[in-house]
C-alpha cells in the first residue's frame, strides 16, 4: 500500500508565526537576513503561541540583537513586525520598553563610547553639536566669517506624542535628514522630538528646506524652520541650552 502523500505534515504554530514574523521584518526594511534568526526568536513565538508573557523574551531579544550589530531602530521595527503577525497592530507600549532595555543593556553603552552619535537614529548627538560649534566659532577669522556662510536648520516634532510614536518619529527625522541632506553637515538630535542640522546656507538651501518641510510638515505634522547662527559662540551654547530646556 503506498503512503499517502497528498497531505504535508502540519507546521507547528511557533514555526508559522515565526516565518510569517520573519517575512514581514523584512518587507519592512530588515536588511541583515542571514541575521535575522536566533534562540530568541524561537523563545518569542514558543511564548506566543502559548500565551504566555512576552515580557520576559522581548527584553531577550531586545540583548540578542544588540550583540548582533542591529540598532534600536531596526530592533523596534522588527517588533511592530511581530506583533503585525500577532494581529496586534502596534507593540504595546510595555514590549517596546523591554525590547529597548534589553537592547540597551548590550549595545548603549558600547555604542556611546565608542563615538558621539545617537545609537536610535545614527545622527550626532547634542554633545557633538557643542562641540563642533565651538571648533567653527574658534577657528573661524572672525565672527561674522563664522556666521555668515551656515545656518541651523530644525525640526520639530511637537509634544503630545505617546513613546513609541517618538521612536517612531525619531527613526523618521534621522532617515529624512540624511536623505536631503548628504553632504557634510553636521546632523543631530537633541533630543526625542528636536533634530538640528548645521548647514550651509548656499548651494540651494532652499530647495532643500522646501523638501524637508513637504515630508516632516505635511506628512507628519512637524515644525520645520532656520535661524541664523548667533553672533558669538556664548550665544550660540545659550541658544542650544534653550532648546533642549523648552517644554
Amino acid at each position: 500500500m503506498e503512503a499517502d502523500v497528498s497531505r504535508a505534515p502540519a507546521v507547528p504554530p511557533h514555526l508559522r508565526l515565526r516565518e510569517e514574523w520573519r517575512g514581514l521584518s523584512r518587507a519592512g526594511g530588515w536588511t541583515m537576513a542571514d541575521d535575522w534568526w536566533s534562540p530568541a526568536v524561537d523563545a518569542v513565538t514558543s511564548a506566543a503561541v502559548r500565551g504566555e508573557p512576552l515580557d520576559a523574551v522581548c527584553e531577550r531579544l531586545g540583548r540578542c540583537r544588540a550583540r548582533a550589530g542591529v540598532g534600536l531602530g531596526a530592533a523596534l521595527d522588527d517588533l511592530g513586525a511581530l506583533c503585525a503577525a500577532l494581529g496586534w497592530g502596534e507593540p504595546p507600549l510595555r514590549l517596546v520598553k523591554m525590547v529597548a532595555e534589553g537592547w540597551v543593556e548590550c549595545g548603549l553603552s558600547g555604542a556611546l563610547g565608542a563615538d558621539c552619535h545617537d545609537p536610535l537614529t545614527g545622527l550626532a548627538n547634542a554633545a557633538y553639536l557643542r562641540t563642533r560649534l565651538r571648533e567653527l566659532y574658534r577657528g573661524a577669522g572672525s565672527a561674522e566669517a563664522a556666521v555668515s556662510s551656515r545656518r541651523l536648520v530644525l525640526v520639530d516634532a511637537g509634544g503630545h506624542r505617546d513613546p513609541w510614536r517618538r521612536i517612531a518619529w525619531a527613526i523618521v527625522i534621522g532617515h529624512e535628514l540624511r536623505r536631503v541632506f548628504t553632504g557634510g553637515e553636521t546632523l543631530c538630535m537633541l533630543d526625542a522630538r528636536l533634530a538640528v542640522g548645521l548647514v550651509e546656507s548656499s548651494g540651494g538651501l532652499g530647495a532643500r528646506i522646501a523638501e524637508l518641510r513637504r515630508v516632516m510638515a505635511r506628512e507628519h505634522r512637524a515644525r520645520v524652520w532656520t535661524r541664523p547662527l548667533p553672533a558669538t559662540w556664548q550665544s550660540a551654547a545659550r541658544l542650544l541650552d534653550k532648546l533642549m530646556e523648552r517644554p
